[in-house]
């Protein structure tokens, strides 16, 4: 079995297209369509069902789907195994991280570990928490850095970095209000599948003020940067990462709003890794910058 037949094969399941998979893999249609026609005569069984407007994998491509990324997987460890045996000269990672990691915290991190293996190619994918949990446990991402822990017993969690959620507003507002007053103002909410919004609307359901249904919503923002100028230009209010808001707070073009009744908010950055999996070398070794990046930082 040819594994770039495979890495055809899982390209197709994930585009649902021929042709989206041939342009990503650089390949005619032609050749991507041959391979899968050699597949399933290898495996004597049909694996996709095509039409004029639908891909769709039948039941024997959708159970080869989960051992072909287990091949290609251990393809990739058995490449960077032998390019740590070499000292990490050469080799590729695959990095995820939620929004407040991946903007605020990875850029540095990253610039380390280029700086001593340049040899590695990097790259990086920002998507909220819920997604990147999911690509660490597909395997297609080799680490990620997220803002919660997921129940899922297929991933190892290690605490990274402490973090506080504040509550922002625009420099007109009041310093300070009270929690039951939340739900008079306008309020800038993170997507589903945010950290931060699992931790804000955790912390709300234990206060037993209000549910999270009662707060007016002016806008759902998956973008922190946006958020933040949503609120300058007067949006409303939002709850935010006290790492993302440190310039705007020192020079005055945000505020910090004291909710009495309602504390600040803290909750943990942790970096997760895919269990049963023999940890990349490289993953090691970007582990090792990162925690001597959170201790000089703190220092």
């Amino acid at each position: 079995m040819d594994l770039r037949h495979l890495e055809t094969f899982i390209k197709i399941a994930e585009r649902k297209s021929f042709t989206k998979a041939a342009e990503e893999l650089y390949r005619t249609q032609p050749t991507v369509s041959k391979q899968i026609v050699d597949l399933e005569r290898y495996l004597e069984v049909k694996l996709i069902d095509r039409t004029k407007r639908n891909v769709a994998l039948t039941k024997a491509g959708e159970i080869l789907l989960k051992y072909a990324k287990d091949f290609l997987h251990l393809k990739k460890e058995a490449i960077d195994a032998i390019a740590a045996f070499k000292g990490l000269k050469k080799g590729s990672m695959l990095v995820g991280a939620s929004n407040i990691p991946g903007i605020y915290m990875l850029p540095q991190v990253l610039n380390l570990f280029r700086n001593q293996y340049n040899g590695i190619q990097l790259k990086l994918v920002i998507s909220d928490t819920k997604d990147i949990t999911h690509r660490v446990e597909q395997g297609e991402c080799d680490v990620g850095f997220v803002g919660a822990k997921d129940e899922t017993k297929k991933l190892d969690y290690r605490k990274f970095l402490d973090d506080i959620i504040i509550m922002i507003a625009p420099r007109e507002y009041p310093d300070s209000i009270h929690v039951k007053s939340l739900k008079d103002y306008p309020l800038i909410i993170r997507e589903e599948g945010s950290g931060t919004r699992n931790s804000f609307e955790l912390a709300l359901k234990k206060s037993h003020v209000m549910r999270a249904t009662d707060l007016k919503v002016a806008a759902e923002l998956s973008d922190t940067e946006a958020i933040k100028e949503a609120v300058k230009n007067g949006m409303g209010i939002s709850y935010i990462s006290k790492m993302a808001v440190k310039e705007e707070l020192l020079k005055g073009n945000l505020k910090y709003l004291h909710v009495e009744g309602f504390p600040d908010i803290k909750r943990s950055f942790y970096i997760t890794t895919r269990k049963g999996r023999t940890q990349l070398p490289q993953v090691r070794a970007l582990v090792e910058i990162a925690d001597k990046w959170r201790r000089n930082d703190k220092a």
